[in-house]
């Protein structure tokens, strides 16, 4: 350090930066302002003519304007998109996913599974499932379909019996069983997939369904939707839960595999793109639009539950096998429809059931007495 005699101050020259150093600089100190001016503008637009005198003149407004009883819901947003996926498909507007260099593919690194699942909405897990696993369940998974409709209960979800739900398979084969809750004796990556689903949606997460897809020839194809749509709006700058898809056969556009638009459930600052008055066309005709996921046999599929996806029509001859499984935050009753089934458990199958898998299902309380001050020799 040199000290400049001609200075009217004493002591030490300070370092001046160099260009390089000035430049950075600058430039964080403008990402930083530019994102505390669109924090101030966020707020103010929130607060802006909102006055509490107005509000608690207007009342509960909760409803979704069409029912007094009904939240905010999904549901008036996503008739925008009737019919919208069978219109692509013909018009053969939707590509493979693989032809997008950008968009996820299948990998076993955690971070890129991570950012793939933040930037895209979904991840895909390489190698979820060994192929000896792989044949162990589609195997149980035929034998239960067979069952059903032999007994005249198959759940048929397509015309012409070309697609069949097989529900809750966790009352329904101990290879199901646990890889819902990722063992590696029943999924390989098993203990990955669960790491990332905890960092979804935090510790405790439940399970909402569990059900095998089989999907032949002219079948599968469903409206387009999200998986929290029976949540009531705003939603939170996070999803409520997870979908996840275990691939056993080859997915992609001729196979069937699941349509989604990838991108759709958030933006870079976290918002989250599905909200009241959104223009949900222009995001399945934006780009990258609608694609079909492309996975290998084995892959497991993570979704977030705010991104616009629906089942893919099969075109290819052939059938394609797959085990859906929806898992939801802790603290929130299963969202989907077939999570009643979990309180419907035989005694002989409830006694096979892990303590986890007893919490995923909530069902952990397994005694219909009485409680406390109710019990009955205390009356």
């Amino acid at each position: 350090m040199e000290v400049d005699k001609s200075s009217s101050t004493t002591g030490q020259l300070p370092i001046v930066p160099d260009h390089d150093e000035t430049v950075a600089r600058l430039r964080e100190e403008n990402a930083r302002l530019s994102a505390e001016l669109a924090r101030l503008r966020r707020v103010t637009e929130e607060s802006a003519g909102t006055t509490w005198e107005a509000e608690m003149a207007r009342g509960i407004a909760y409803a979704d304007g069409q029912s007094p009883t009904s939240s905010l819901s999904a549901g008036r947003l996503l008739k925008q998109l009737a019919g919208l996926s069978k219109e692509r498909m013909k018009a053969g507007l939707i590509r493979n996913s693989s032809e997008l260099e950008y968009l996820p593919k299948p990998c076993t690194d955690e971070a890129q599974l991570e950012a793939d699942f933040v930037r895209w909405g979904y991840c895909l897990v390489k190698d979820a499932m060994s192929p000896e696993q792989v044949r162990a369940q589609v195997d149980r998974l035929v034998d239960q379909a067979e069952a059903e409709q032999s007994l005249k209960a198959g759940i048929m979800t397509s015309r012409n019996e070309t697609a069949q739900l097989v529900n809750n398979l966790v009352l329904k084969g101990a290879v199901f069983r646990d890889a819902v809750e990722f063992k590696e004796s029943a999924a390989q990556r098993g203990p990955l997939v669960d790491r990332l689903l905890t960092k979804v949606m935090g510790e405790g997460f439940g399970l909402g369904c569990a059900h095998g897809s089989i999907v032949h020839q002219g079948g599968g194809l469903q409206e387009l939707h999200i998986d929290q749509g029976g949540m009531p709006m705003p939603y939170p700058p996070f999803p409520f839960g997870s979908l996840i898809i275990w691939c056993y056969t080859q997915f992609d556009l001729d196979n069937g595999a699941t349509y989604c638009v990838p991108g759709s459930h958030r933006s870079a600052t976290g918002t989250t793109r599905f909200r009241d008055g959104v223009d949900l066309v222009r995001l399945v005709e934006g780009e990258p639009g609608l694609v079909a996921i492309c996975a290998q046999p084995g892959t497991c599929i993570l979704t977030d539950t705010r991104i616009l996806h629906c089942g893919g029509r099969r075109m290819s001859p052939g059938t394609r096998y797959a085990m859906r499984c929806h898992y939801n935050r802790y603290f929130m009753r299963a969202l989907h429809e077939q999570s009643t089934a979990n309180v419907h458990v035989p005694d002989d199958v409830y006694e096979l059931l892990s303590p986890r898998l007893k919490q995923m299902m909530g069902i952990t309380v397994n005694n219909h007495d009485p409680i406390g001050e109710l019990r009955h020799n205390e009356i």
